[in-house]
């Protein structure tokens, strides 16, 4: 969200950031940031456009004297297990007769389907520090060096699927045959002691620093992203490819939509089937190099220029008011 809001105003627009919590210390953000105790900002000068960025800030972002309120959707927040006890709620907030700018293209197709709301698609920005190692990590397997499997996000978010990746690890580990190989964690959080008891990573980060975080990828030789349907894009995946590493994922909406022509795409919660994928990549440098081309040229699409045309398109249609001639007819269903 923060690399859109700048990208924006490289546009040519003012862009204020809004939020009840202090600026992050781990970003150094280029545009105003703006801490308040009441997101509706009652007390703030009118706007042309306000973004609602999370379904909690839709019904405060309605109260702003603004021209028109758009959601920038990343993600069904009531599918989400953690938020069963408010899905009436987040699904009210849904309702909100709003446009969308939305990351994937699958989840502007929900949202006319459910709710008769029109989106325009944004893309994901990637940062200049994502990119490959200058030299082809994997080749250090001829020095009998083990295979680094990265699993990115936290075990205590269900839907990333960190437990079908670990189990897939063990199944390799516990095989005869298998290469050697060694589990890299990167997570929000610090290490859950239900994550410890059923593996121990060779190595654990948390909160780590965007440019550490990319250094960290780089030196892997593939990754795991077994998240569940309700994943709304998948950034690391992308991050990935733009890191040369490749990368088994789950065969879900999301990752259909930007990863299929690279990644290898197996049932999501099936640790047998990520495992035999994994074997299979780090088996075959042949492959594993061709999916790293392939990871490359989709990487290639989600440049600054293709980002911001994308942003452009999307911001000019919410403000001139366009979006009311693409929204759908039919009635909405709840």
């Amino acid at each position: 969200m923060l690399l859109h809001a700048e990208a924006i105003a490289e546009l040519g627009h003012d862009v204020s950031v809004v939020s009840s919590a202090p600026a992050p210390d781990w970003f150094p953000l280029q545009v105003p940031f703006l801490q308040v105790e009441d997101l509706s900002c009652k007390g703030l000068p009118p706007v042309d456009i306000v973004v609602a960025t999370y379904w909690e800030t839709i019904a405060p972002a309605m109260q702003v004297r603004c021209t028109e309120v758009v959601h920038f959707c990343q993600g069904f927040e009531w599918d989400f297990s953690f938020n069963q006890p408010r899905r009436g709620e987040i699904l009210e907030a849904y309702r909100t007769p709003i446009p969308a700018l939305v990351v994937s293209t699958h989840l502007g197709q929900r949202l006319e389907e459910d709710f008769s709301r029109p989106s325009r698609l944004v893309m994901q920005p990637l940062e200049d520090f994502w990119r490959p190692p200058l030299r082809e990590r994997l080749g250090k397997r001829a020095r009998g060096a083990p295979c680094r499997i990265l699993i990115p996000g936290p075990w205590e978010g269900d839907l990333k699927g960190v437990e079908t990746g670990l189990r897939a690890i063990k199944e390799i580990q516990e095989s005869p045959g298998n290469p050697r190989v060694q589990t890299i964690r990167l997570s929000r959080f610090p290490l859950n002691i239900n994550e410890q008891a059923l593996l121990k990573a060779d190595e654990y980060h948390h909160h780590l620093p965007p440019g550490e975080v990319a250094e960290l990828v780089r030196g892997c030789d593939l990754m795991l992203a077994p998240s569940w349907e309700q994943e709304g894009f998948g950034l690391p995946v992308l991050e990935a490819f733009a890191s040369g590493v490749p990368v088994v994922a789950s065969d879900i909406s999301s990752f259909r939509t930007f990863a299929s022509r690279a990644a290898i795409l197996v049932p999501p919660k099936n640790a047998s089937a990520f495992a035999a994928a994994a074997r299979s990549v780090l088996h075959d440098m042949k492959q594993w190099r061709k999916m790293r081309r392939a990871g490359f040229s989709v990487a290639k699409n989600y440049s600054r220029r293709r980002v911001s045309k994308s942003l452009k398109t999307g911001v000019d249609w919410v403000g001139s008011g366009v979006w009311r001639k693409d929204a759908p007819c039919s009635s909405r269903r709840s």
